[in-house]
């Protein structure tokens, strides 16, 4: 099978040599690479010319800066492979994948599916207890698939896997998202998919350990990303005849969690009233209130969790708010 990597590089000089290296290592010689420079104000254009030069498998775009899903349909354009998989270029491939890809018995699957190790906790990720092989439509990953979608995120990230370059077609990342483009891209894609290979290896590695992580930083649009991809998350489950509600449910709790993690952990710019519409956003779904009341109660640390508690339970939005700033700037 031949493969097109396609590596968005946005100021990635540190590790873009790592991320080509590990692409390359066993890759057989009709490997297509893709390094698209997105604008990047560093060195990262001048690297990805250096390495395009260096390999004939490697070739360097470049185009304005537009984000990861920009980047990535620059280089789905420029494709030429039966198959795609998509690197960012902090992380790295795992040594076995091309090996492993060449022995697979694939005949008409859309995706292969691989674990991955997260470098923030050390531990693997796979496709386990699922037995390798052919899965005939996502119901048929059942009890896993909820797992899948919100616990370990294989299915839900563009990667660990493969996509058929073929049922991709004319599908694109949303390039006016700025989170949860690449989730939309991968639901929009299972509709499109009669059968997935899971693959039980694990050759993925994400080093989100980085300032850029989504657990790292402060943002406040995680509300606005779910809403957008939950009704293609409901057509997708419909599609299989799958009861959407428990999915549903379970996208639009762990999005208001998320959120108020990151409004309660991350120290960032988010104004006060940015803050409270948020927190007044978590408080209004009684799911999420029943969610994180359950949280708080088994918080180990009983006395910093006390002005919590009070503001979930009262549904104070504006007193979370001010605690969080209060806490960001004096703590």
């Amino acid at each position: 099978m031949k493969v097109s990597v396609i590596i968005p590089c946005y100021r990635a000089e540190a590790t873009l040599r790592r991320a080509v290296a590990s692409a390359l290592e066993g890759a057989p010689a009709d490997l297509q690479l893709l390094l698209v420079e997105d604008g990047s104000p560093d060195g990262t254009g001048a690297l990805c010319d250096q390495l395009a030069a260096g390999d004939a498998r490697i070739t360097a775009l470049h185009r304005p800066n537009g984000g990861a899903g920009a980047a990535r349909n620059t280089g789905l354009e420029a494709a030429q492979g039966d198959w795609v998989l998509f690197l960012d270029a902090d992380d790295e491939l795992l040594p076995g994948l091309w090996a492993a890809l060449d022995a697979l018995p694939v005949t008409d699957e859309a995706m292969i599916l691989f674990g991955l190790q997260r470098a923030s906790t050390g531990e693997s990720v796979t496709v386990a207890p699922l037995a390798e092989g052919r899965y005939e439509g996502l119901a048929a990953l059942e009890p896993r698939l909820s797992a899948l979608l919100f616990d370990t995120g294989l299915l839900a990230a563009p990667y660990p896997k493969l996509f058929r370059r073929s049922a991709i077609g004319a599908l694109r990342f949303d390039e006016n998202l700025k989170i949860n483009e690449d989730v939309l891209f991968n639901i929009l894609f299972l509709q499109k998919t009669t059968a997935i290979y899971c693959l039980r290896g694990v050759y993925y590695k994400q080093n989100d350990v980085g300032s850029g992580s989504l657990s790292r930083s402060l943002r406040g649009d995680l509300l606005d990303a779910e809403a957008v991809t939950r009704p293609a998350l409901e057509v997708l489950l419909r599609q299989n005849g799958l009861d959407p509600a428990p999915y549903l449910y379970t996208s639009r709790v762990r999005a208001c969690l998320n959120q108020y993690g990151l409004l309660t952990g991350c120290r960032g710019s988010l104004s006060f009233g940015a803050r409270r519409a948020l927190f007044a956003r978590i408080l209004k779904d009684r799911d999420a209130r029943a969610a994180l009341t359950a949280r708080l109660r088994r918080d180990p640390n009983r006395l910093l969790a006390i002005p919590y508690r009070i503001g979930v339970a009262c549904r104070w939005p504006g007193f979370l708010a001010a605690y969080t700033l209060a806490k960001q700037r004096f703590l």
